[in-house]
């Protein structure tokens, strides 16, 4: 008898499950992760905020659990990836002219390859990412103000380490 109500609970448990899982909203899939990506040594991936600083992507040293440092990966498949800032809601994406040094910064979402990022796993929790659009590798700068900028392979500051948020 309480084999017969065990299997009944668990039915109507999964049933329910179920029907949770149908209205889960479509940003809330099981290809998003939110991580932290550390570069640069001791520092880690964050963006200026304010449209003066034109809202650049730089490494900052650990902020605690401030958001800005805080990124959602939604994977498009194939190893393709937008990189959302969990603060801002922006994605990372680059300026690809050298006038502009190549500069990475976040910007509103807007569909294209300069917003998509490939992703390299080497395991271990370390990565290279490289823009779609130019072909360019995500890298950290170690001096000055500390940007991150899109560069040709073969620099060690390519390498990025994931974490948690």
């Amino acid at each position: 008898m309480s084999i017969k109500i065990t299997l009944k609970r668990m039915l109507v448990a999964a049933t329910a499950l179920a029907a949770m899982a149908l209205t889960l909203p479509a940003s809330a899939h099981a290809d998003t992760q939110i991580v932290r990506l550390q570069g640069g040594g001791i520092r880690f991936l964050d963006a200026h905020e304010i449209a003066e600083k034109d809202f650049q992507v730089v490494t900052r040293p650990f902020q605690g659990f401030d958001t800005t440092q805080q990124w959602r990966i939604n994977n498009l498949g194939g190893g393709i990836a937008t990189i959302q800032q969990v603060s801002s809601g922006r994605f990372l994406d680059a300026h690809e002219i050298p006038e502009l040094d190549f500069r990475v910064v976040t910007r509103p979402q807007q569909d294209n390859d300069t917003q998509r990022w490939r992703i390299q796993d080497f395991g271990g929790g370390f990565l290279t990412i490289q823009q779609v659009s130019s072909g360019l590798f995500l890298e950290a700068t170690l001096d000055g103000d500390f940007n991150v900028v899109n560069r040709q392979p073969g620099s060690d500051q390519q390498t990025w380490r994931v974490g948690d948020p």
